[in-house]
């Protein structure tokens, strides 16, 4: 089975990975929070490089609001807030180059996770990636890759809430280890096209080049990590289908376990967000995105009072306010970027939400501010 079939059990034609990349001014779509909490193995491993290069972690952990009892239990979760902490007061400290590239570097399968090893036993590269962003939530969101098609390349991409864009050293780690990890899973160096980071450009750009092997652009939309998409039919040296489905059906029953602190109508917002691109989520895709069927995603969305159809309305109309306040897009870009594939459903909805067109909005305001929006 090649990974295009894989994918098709994930995703429907119509709800296949967009095609088209979103004008760059997209880059003020609303991040996730820096909520929720992250696995300690995460946690263990920033630690295990700190001691590496010669550091004492505890004070580094207390000024985090950590502790080394935050990294016992191997199935603890630790809040998030504290491993981005840990980064920003570490990063600085690191003595030796870039903390993040020594940590994806370092990186090997027993420092991973059950989606690390479950990940590793896929068949393709490309079914590896699809499962790693089903279950991304057993480690954080943040830190695993969304899959984008786009003609002949394959893009794992993440947009960086400001808070963790902001720390080189963190998104660093977090693209560093993507490229480690598909190495170990192909047998190989594993060397992408081209890389993107959020944040600005360090002054010695040789460690990157070492580190990817690929040309690296900063102060970029997302991280991003661009490949040919025929990459994805590669092999996996430790490809196993029963000892994967056994790993796949212990992820679900993690991810069913797993507190959702603020509540799923938040997860499937944010992800709403992520998916907004030339065409409206579906709710089967949403459901799949959170290893749920779309018959207990509809049912658990009730029992917090919301249905999936208010949710991407609201989250439709939040964006196309923003947008219209960035007088450098067009009307067509600004329903393109709500998933609107008609200019003509955009004005029904806007209508919906103003009674009025999204054009007389703007002379409104141009009018009353005597500036331009």
């Amino acid at each position: 089975m090649s990974w295009t079939d894989v994918m098709d059990t994930y995703t429907t034609a119509e709800e296949a990975p967009s095609q088209t990349e979103p004008r760059e001014r997209a880059r003020s779509l609303r991040a996730p929070e820096v909520t929720s909490t992250v696995h300690a193995g995460a946690f263990r491993h920033v630690v295990s490089v700190l001691e590496g290069a010669g550091l004492d972690p505890r004070p580094l952990l207390a000024a985090a609001g950590a502790s080394e009892t935050d990294l016992v239990d191997p199935d603890l979760r630790v809040p998030m807030a504290r491993y981005v902490a840990l980064w920003r007061i570490a990063a600085p400290r690191f003595p030796k180059g870039s903390l993040g590239l020594t940590f994806g570097a370092s990186f090997e399968l027993d420092h991973g996770n059950l989606l690390t090893y479950m990940a590793a036993h896929a068949a393709t590269l490309g079914e590896a990636v699809l499962q790693a962003d089903r279950y991304r939530h057993l480690v954080h969101e943040m830190l695993l890759p969304a899959l984008d098609l786009e003609g002949g390349d394959a893009c794992l991409r993440r947009v960086l809430h400001p808070s963790i864009g902001r720390i080189g050293a963190m998104a660093e780690s977090i693209a560093a280890t993507w490229v480690k990890s598909l190495s170990i899973y192909v047998g190989e160096a594993f060397r992408p096209r081209e890389i993107w980071f959020q944040h600005p450009a360090p002054r010695d750009l040789r460690p990157y080049d070492e580190a990817f092997g690929c040309p690296v652009r900063f102060e970029m939309p997302e991280t991003r990590m661009i490949t040919d998409r025929e990459e994805l039919e590669r092999p996996l040296r430790l490809a196993n289908p029963r000892l994967r489905a056994y790993l796949e059906e212990q992820a679900r029953i993690q991810l069913d376990s797993l507190p959702h602190e603020n509540g799923l109508a938040d997860r499937v917002r944010r992800l709403l967000v992520e998916e907004l691109r030339g065409g409206a989520p579906s709710q089967d895709h949403i459901a799949r995105r959170l290893a749920l069927s779309p018959r207990t995603l509809q049912r658990r969305l009730k029992d917090e009072g919301v249905v999936f159809n208010d949710l991407l309305d609201e989250q439709r109309r939040a964006l196309c306010d923003r947008y219209l306040q960035d007088r450098s897009l067009s009307i067509q870009e600004i329903a393109f970027l709500l998933g609107y594939t008609e200019r003509s459903s955009f004005y029904r909805a806007f209508r919906r939400w103003t009674g009025g067109t999204p054009l007389e909005l703007r002379k409104v305001d141009r009018d009353e501010t005597g500036r331009s929006l």
